[in-house]
């Protein structure tokens, strides 16, 4: 748990939640100065604002985990900076996402394709210019395959 603050964050809200509902449900622990209602995605989430520390702190204890149609309120005192929700997990000890932090200064992710082919194997490159003495090799091995096979008989007939 963070430092007592005067503003809370109140997370896990029902879709349906309103400023008004928040400021009836806050507003018996003490003045309220502000009330602002975050709708980010599936998320929606609040900041409340007292006039004293004191109030804050008395409706965190109260309405920690306490239904609000129909969704558990989570309560967390604010930080004064804007955080993701990896960060809240990094600081409960949930590790947040690590994959992509760095290893260290020298770590460099390797890039994959992401191509439908990249598991097709790539026809053999051949070379653009062929020394003569492979090219006379090449030529003599195609005049030997091209040749008929000679039989003993042909060499009783010459």
């Amino acid at each position: 748990m963070s430092e007592p603050k005067k503003k809370l964050w109140i997370g896990n809200l029902a879709y349906k939640v309103q400023k008004d509902d928040l400021e009836e449900l806050f507003k018996q622990y003490g003045q309220i100065t502000e009330i602002k209602v975050l709708d980010k995605g599936p998320h929606v989430y609040a900041f409340v604002e007292f006039e004293k520390v004191e109030k804050a702190i008395e409706a965190y204890n109260s309405l920690q985990g306490r239904e609000l149609k129909g969704q558990a309120m989570k309560i967390e005192y604010a930080s004064g900076r804007k955080r993701s929700t990896n960060d809240r997990d990094k600081e409960r000890g949930r590790g947040g996402n690590d994959k992509y932090r760095k290893r260290d200064s020298n770590y460099k992710r390797r890039s994959r394709s992401r191509s439908v082919d990249r598991h097709k194997k790539k026809p053999k490159s051949h070379k653009r210019h062929s020394s003569s003495s492979e090219s006379s090799r090449r030529d003599k091995q195609y005049n030997k395959q091209k040749q008929p096979a000679r039989s003993p008989s042909d060499d009783l007939s010459n």
